[in-house]
């Protein structure tokens, strides 16, 4: 019969070994975009739908401390 922390082991030690299965893997993708296998030193660059988000985080967040300062 087949124990079940035998098969929690395998599969961990099977994930472990893969590099793309992660929380912090996919927390990174939702983020930023893969970097250019071509360019010599690569970079990972934010996505441009966070950014426009940030930046609109940041309006509000001043606007609001702008009405609020009186």
């Amino acid at each position: 019969m087949i124990d079940n922390e035998h098969v929690r082991r395998d599969f961990q030690a099977t994930l472990d070994h893969q590099s793309e299965v992660g929380a912090a893997k996919i927390i990174s993708k939702w983020f930023f975009q893969p970097p250019d296998i071509f360019d010599p030193q690569p970079r990972q660059r934010m996505k441009s739908g966070v950014v426009l988000c940030l930046i609109y985080l940041m309006l509000m967040v001043s606007v609001c401390a702008a009405f609020n300062s009186r």
